[in-house]
């Protein structure tokens, strides 16, 4: 048996403190980067959607970039899981013995005891977890490193899938021809024109065309053209 402390131990002492398992913080950090890296995957994927742009551009690239940085504010609600390895392995844990009536850090019986007679650590509950500035600075270390990952691999996705759809279009006789990105993006459409010009538009079936206008002066007051064009022209008599 230890020599028994005369004074109670600090529960704020960092030496005292049982830290949670390097497994359980593996885990955490894990799952945390895990979710961060498929958000923000998809995040780029969809900015690079809706830019109206095709292959390698710097300018592109960038505001892809700074719309998935906006994007990862949605991640921060994931703070307090940075200090799931502690709150599972050492709050959860000392609690349950402090029910108990044992050391809430080594499970030994204190029997009222302020100091443990096994360890030397105060008996006295463990604070209850708080919100600090530790989980912020763990998530914002995360969130920096998924964004590097999510937003490389964001780009490489979408120039193997426009290196895919340039070598469709090489085979294609008749241009244009356009098809659907790949997901997650698959709201937006790569074209090739006849000129062997690539573009890429986001929803490009409710473009507004704002040189026309409805013939009629009533519709014509709703505003620029949209789907009002097609429908017009479709309803448009046949020349006799």
């Amino acid at each position: 048996m230890t020599e028994t402390s005369t004074t109670p131990a600090r529960l704020d002492d960092p030496d005292r403190l049982i830290r949670a398992s390097n497994t359980a913080n593996a885990i955490a950090f894990g799952l945390l980067f895990a979710v961060s890296v498929a958000f923000l995957f998809v995040s780029y994927c969809m900015a690079r959607g809706l830019i109206s742009g095709f292959g390698l551009d710097s300018g592109i690239i960038s505001t892809a970039v700074i719309a998935t940085a906006f994007a990862s504010i949605f991640l921060w609600w994931l703070v307090p899981f940075a200090d799931s390895g502690e709150i599972i392995s050492l709050h959860l844990p000392a609690d349950r013995r402090a029910n108990r009536g044992q050391c809430p850090y080594c499970g030994y019986p204190h029997e009222s005891r302020a100091v443990c007679n096994e360890c030397g650590a105060a008996t006295a509950p463990l604070p209850p977890w708080v919100l600090s500035a530790r989980p912020v600075r763990r998530m914002t270390a995360i969130l920096l490193a998924a964004m590097a990952v999510g937003c490389t691999a964001g780009e490489w996705w979408c120039r193997v899938d426009e290196t895919r759809f340039e070598a469709e279009s090489a085979t294609i006789p008749n241009r244009p021809y356009s098809r659907a990105r790949a997901f997650p993006s698959s709201f937006a459409k790569m074209t090739v024109d006849k000129a062997g010009m690539f573009t890429s538009e986001a929803w490009p079936e409710d473009g507004r065309d704002r040189s026309w206008k409805h013939a009629n002066p009533a519709l014509r007051e709703r505003g620029l053209g949209w789907r009002e064009r097609g429908q017009a022209e479709n309803a448009a008599p046949a020349p006799e």
